[in-house]
């Protein structure tokens, strides 16, 4: 008896597949076209990892006797990842889609977290955070992130 060949997936699951454009990072007048660029690069790099860690630990933790993790935090960590990822996130309830960089970060934060330093996406990840950082502060109103380093 001759079994079948099993194909094998080499397409990348659709829930991995990044979706985050320019046009939907841009919905934030503070972000210009080429960082926007850069940070879908980033973007399309680290989130695939990123779904893939939230994914793996989720489910281990909901396994586990004692979850040693705020899982619930998690699990909303990945719903809105993939908010941010497809342009749906909403800042307010109220709010019409929009890209944030802060909440962007906050949720790749949380990522980073559970993240060994040894993972080998965790140099993506640490680049978008970073992209995400600049962006945050380069959106501020002038002075709201100003601290006189001379008065410390």
């Amino acid at each position: 008896m001759v079994l079948p060949v099993q194909k094998q997936q080499t397409a990348m699951p659709h829930r991995l597949t990044p979706t985050l454009t320019v046009e939907k990072v841009l919905t934030n007048r503070h972000i210009d076209q080429a960082r926007a660029e850069r940070l879908v690069e980033h973007w399309s790099t680290a989130y695939p990892a990123m779904r893939t860690i939230l994914d793996t630990v989720i489910a281990a933790q909901r396994r586990a006797e004692r979850p040693t993790v705020d899982l619930p935090r998690l699990e909303n960590a990945r719903r809105e990842l993939g908010q941010v990822d497809r342009g749906t996130h909403r800042v307010c309830t109220r709010s019409a889609p929009f890209f944030s960089p802060t909440t962007a970060g906050w949720l790749v934060r949380d990522v980073i977290d559970i993240t060994h330093i040894g993972h080998s996406q965790a140099g993506a990840i640490y680049r978008l955070a970073a992209e995400l950082a600049d962006l945050a502060v380069d959106g501020l109103p002038p002075g709201a992130n100003c601290i006189d380093e001379e008065s410390q």
